[in-house]
């Protein structure tokens, strides 16, 4: 790696880099903030370009499970490298390490579901998996049945498919117009019920609008419901433990098929391996990225029901591949991982270590402007809000969110604030300790406190 001044990073930065989030002129003529780029990374802990180190409360992007550097998965790494760096293109084939991986996977996921195929982010196995869809309804005779059904906060990614299952006019602006197919319904966000109900006195109405609009479009003309279990970039948000139960139900009623994006919240991060076992659902596909490999490497996977692999079973190849998709390298590295979180009992350690994250951030309950805090596992949120009483939430003008981050920024924690609804999010590496825990909450009080806010 170049030996190089911090000047000199943020200056090839601004000159050569085409970054996402920021304004691009503001960037062409300053470059990013020194602060935001990272030069090296251990455990729980991260290291700018200056060499200022913080603890990280989010684990980057929800996404670093394990740790950084992760020591046994760079290991692991290499001597696939050694072994076989990548391997032939056939159809139908694959590597020794993508198949020991399916079939080690298919061990962690529910009974029905056992076969997989390897992208690389979950961006593309959103895009994957609207496309399996189609394609099981039309090879079943039901060519129509294409639409794509998801709902208000829900993040999937931002390839160009995936973007318009995407929640936010931000994420769509400027790339033309929406490709048909694409619709969503309401949130489910007791705190800030779009309905205007109190649960439980609701009646779910937020997962009966999922049959309403199947009825509005026609069951005929739906693939496909597609739902995070717990709202990820929304800020963890947990949806009422009837809701998933009636959405299975509906999707049953109307023939779609459901799809659980576990992007975020697999892989132990809730406590369970994955985020649906906490409801009793069986899912008709599923989305993986992220934790797949702590991190350390980029892989994803779609995994397919034996029904809906049944149902996509004819004569004729389905189509779709990547040239990398399933890189032997980046599954050793996947095996490795599910090593670790067996032998260390990662997931129990989530579920553990989440109670405990759970019962300190309620001491920040008492605050007054603290409220709407929940979590499972090593994967919480909360909401700093103007008016408890009447849950009104701050000006977004007044970047609330973004000051609070900054303030336990400077005092050496990271957490993260969502774009779309301002809520805090606290999900520090699944490898963290309750020292850890107690620390990154007890940052973000006296962050809290920083704010002075009246």
């Amino acid at each position: 790696m170049t030996d190089t001044s911090a000047e000199k990073w943020v200056e090839w930065s601004r000159d050569h880099v085409l970054p996402s989030g920021m304004p691009l002129a503001m960037f062409a003529k300053n470059g990013p903030p020194a602060s935001s780029i990272t030069d090296e990374a251990h455990g729980l802990v991260m290291k700018d370009i200056n060499g200022h180190e913080v603890i990280s409360g989010s684990s980057s992007a929800v996404n670093v499970n394990l740790g950084y550097s992760n020591p046994e998965l760079a290991q692991a790494a290499y001597d696939q490298l050694l072994k076989m760096g990548n391997g032939g293109f056939t159809p139908g084939g694959g590597t020794t390490a993508s198949i020991e991986y399916a079939y080690k996977l298919a061990q962690v996921t529910p009974k029905h579901i056992n076969r997989f195929m390897f992208v690389h982010s979950g961006s593309e196995g959103n895009d994957s998996a609207y496309k399996i869809a189609r394609y099981y309804w039309s090879v079943k005779g039901k060519p129509d049945k294409f639409k794509i059904i998801s709902r208000k906060l829900d993040y999937h990614g931002l390839t160009i498919g995936a973007m318009y299952s995407t929640d936010g006019s931000a994420f769509h602006n400027n790339f033309g117009p929406q490709p048909y197919g694409y619709l969503q319904i309401p949130e489910v966000h007791c705190y800030h019920c779009p309905y205007g109900k109190i649960y439980p006195g609701c009646n779910i109405e937020c997962a009966e609008g999922l049959g309403d609009a199947i009825e509005k479009e026609g069951a005929d003309t739906v693939a496909a419901f597609v739902a995070e279990p717990i709202y990820g970039v929304a800020g963890t948000i947990i949806p009422p433990a009837e809701y998933f139960p009636r959405i299975r139900e509906i999707c049953d009623k109307y023939e779609v098929l459901l799809i659980d994006d576990e992007v975020m919240t697999g892989f132990g991060r809730t406590g369970k391996y994955f985020a649906f076992e906490h409801w009793n659902v069986d899912p008709d596909l599923m989305i993986m990225s992220k934790g797949i490999t702590g991190a350390q490497l980029p892989l994803a996977a779609i995994a397919v029901s034996d029904a809906v692999f049944d149902g996509m079973s004819t004569q004729a190849p389905f189509i779709h591949f990547h040239s990398t998709g399933g890189h032997p390298v980046c599954c050793a590295v996947a095996i490795k991982t599910l090593e670790i979180m067996e032998r260390d009992k990662i997931v129990e350690n989530s579920a553990n270590l989440g109670k405990h994250l759970l019962d300190r951030l309620n001491e920040m309950a008492d605050h007054p402007h603290v409220d709407d805090i929940h979590g499972l596992g090593l994967f919480a949120g909360f909401e700093i809000v103007k008016d408890k009483a009447n849950r009104i939430s701050y000006d977004p003008a007044l970047a609330i969110p973004k000051k609070f981050v900054a303030a336990s920024t400077k005092r050496g924690v990271t957490v993260r604030a969502s774009v779309s609804t301002g809520r805090i999010q606290v999900a520090p590496p699944l490898v963290a300790t309750k020292d850890d825990v107690d620390n990154i909450v007890d940052v973000m009080k006296l962050a809290l406190d920083d704010l002075a806010l009246d």
